[in-house]
Parts: structure tokens; C-alpha cells; sequence
């Protein structure tokens, strides 16, 4: 499925570490991983009239040249063909522009630091490539959530699908999502189908409107349920009252959920997105993974 990844590397803490769990990804369908390093232009130090400097620029170049011979030597150990490209731009231009050449299948992408409140931020190169790409986007959070709790990071980067958490909200966007878990059958072992029901909104209603919509949404779960059942998945569903991204979050912790998998517009780079502010918060908060999908209207 995802044969072909393209990973921005930035040589921060966790970057290598995060190398080595993608690796995993063979279980998946890998062959090769593209790593993207870029000199981003809005941190260069600026002459008035002769822009930035280019020798510094050469040099900041051949210093990520030699720090990507470690990560090579790791994909070639593993048995996975690489590439690598080394520019100077806007990142997630650069990125987005890489990713189209190489017509790759997934990026990963995402900030491995916590914040000092003990978030996990995902950076505004990520969100970018979410808004304005076509390609689904891999956020990793491990090892950032555990640290040097090396035992954990390996249970979750061994088998990255093993525990999917799918959350809908019946749109088209998010059941265009479903055919990116029907492809990750082989890993997955488990999967976990939420609806939350927004509590804005059912307060608004009248008890008995409100048994009727918690009546059809857990019937539209149970279709799904035996649907996937019939695929060969193992199955179980969950709807709730709440703040849908919060809800969702605390589910993921509950379940030891290792993928996050949303549905988010597909609009491409032209016209961009502004995608919900519930996946959006997911990916942002979620210590889980997450795998963003691209497709249908939300």
C-alpha cells in the first residue's frame, strides 16, 4: 500500500528514532523511503540587497548531506531502497513539490518535541501539508510520548497498524477513509469504530430526538461493524456524548490505540483546506499516531 514514503527529515532528537520505526512500515508494502531535508529560507540570516548568504547555505547543505549517511545506511540495512534530497525553500513547498515528482504514497510528517505543557505540537510545516497536499500524511508520536521508555517505543513502532481507532461522523470525507484500512488488513489486528454525538448539539434536542439519533448512529456502527467482520477484521464499536475530538483522544488512551485513521477534505494545493478543527485537535493532542486520509466531502 504505501510503497513508497517521503520523509522530511529535520536531524532534531527524535528524528532517527522515528526513522527506525517507519522501517516497519515494510509490514505494509515499503520498498523505498525518500528522505527530504530543507534549508528553510525564513531562518537565514539576510543581506539587505544580496539576499542570504550563499556559502552559508553550501555549508549548511553538505552539513545535512553527511548527517543523512546515517539515516541511508539504516533504510539500506533494512532492506528498503532510499533517496535523498537536500534544497533551499519554503519546507512545505519544497516537501509537497518532492512528493508530487516522486508521485509518493504517504509522507510523514510531524513535530517529535513536547511543548513545556506537555503537548506534542504538531508544527506548522505539517499542518501545511495537510491543508494544501493530496497525499495522505502519517503523524508520528512515538517516541516522543515515551521518551527513553525504549520498551514502549518498540510496542507501538513494531506493528504501527496493529490497533486502528477509526472515528466517524458518516460524512463522505470520513468514509473515504475506510478504504485505507480495508489495504492495512495484514497488519491490523484490531479495529475500533467511534461516533461521538456532540453534546452542543444534543442538548439542544428533546429526549425522545435524542434516543432516536443515538438509535440510528448505533445501528450505522453495526453496519459498518459486520461489514469490516466480513472483510476478516476483528471489530468493536463505541458512541459516546461529548466533545468529539476530546472524546476521541481519551478513547485512543483507553483502547492503547496505535493509529489514529481521519478522513480530512481533498481539495490539492491550489485551492487549499481548512480542515475540521475536530481532526485537526486529534492530530494535535492525540498521543496516538494519526493517519490523516485525503478524500470525499466532509
Amino acid at each position: 500500500m504505501y510503497e513508497k514514503i517521503l520523509y522530511p527529515i529535520k536531524f532534531e532528537e527524535f528524528s532517527m528514532d522515528i526513522l527506525k520505526c517507519m522501517l516497519n512500515f515494510k509490514k505494509v508494502g515499503t520498498k523505498e523511503i525518500i528522505l527530504i531535508h530543507v534549508v528553510d529560507v525564513s531562518k537565514l540570516p539576510m543581506e539587505k540587497y544580496a539576499g542570504y548568504d550563499l556559502d552559508f547555505v553550501k555549508t549548511l547543505t553538505e552539513i545535512a548531506d553527511k548527517k543523512m549517511e546515517k539515516a541511508l545506511k539504516l533504510i539500506s540495512e533494512a532492506g528498503l531502497s532510499s533517496k535523498k534530497f537536500i534544497s533551499t525553500g519554503v519546507p512545505y513547498r519544497e516537501i509537497l513539490k518532492v512528493a508530487e515528482q516522486e508521485s509518493v504514497s504517504l509522507i510523514i510528517s510531524g513535530r517529535q518535541r513536547k511543548s513545556l505543557l506537555g503537548e506534542i505540537f504538531i508544527g506548522s510545516n505539517t499542518d501545511k501539508i495537510i491543508r494544501y497536499g493530496r497525499f495522505p500524511v502519517y503523524v508520528p508520536k512515538y517516541p516522543a510520548c515515551f521518551g527513553d521508555d525504549f520498551s514502549a517505543c518498540e510496542r507501538y513502532c513494531e506493528n504501527p497498524f496493529k490497533k486502528i481507532l477509526y472515528p466517524t461522523d458518516w460524512s463522505d470525507c470520513a468514509e473515504s477513509a475506510i478504504k485505507y484500512i480495508l489495504r492495512l488488513k495484514n497488519a491490523v489486528e484490531e479495529i475500533v469504530i467511534a461516533h461521538i454525538m456532540d453534546e452542543k448539539s444534543m442538548k439542544l434536542q428533546p429526549l425522545e430526538k435524542f434516543r432516536e439519533f443515538e438509535r440510528i448512529n448505533m445501528e450505522k456502527l453495526e453496519s459498518l461493524k459486520l461489514k469490516l467482520e466480513q472483510e476478516g477484521f476483528k471489530v468493536k464499536t463505541h458512541l459516546s456524548v461529548g466533545k468529539p475530538s476530546a472524546e476521541i483522544i481519551n478513547l485512543a488512551k483507553q483502547e492503547d490505540i496505535t493509529c489514529i485513521v481521519m478522513g480530512v477534505h481533498g481539495k490539492g494545493f491550489i485551492e487549499g483546506i481548512l480542515w475540521g478543527s475536530v481532526s485537526r485537535n486529534v492530530v494535535e493532542y492525540s498521543d496516538s499516531p494519526v493517519l490523516v486520509t485525503k478524500g470525499g466531502v466532509c
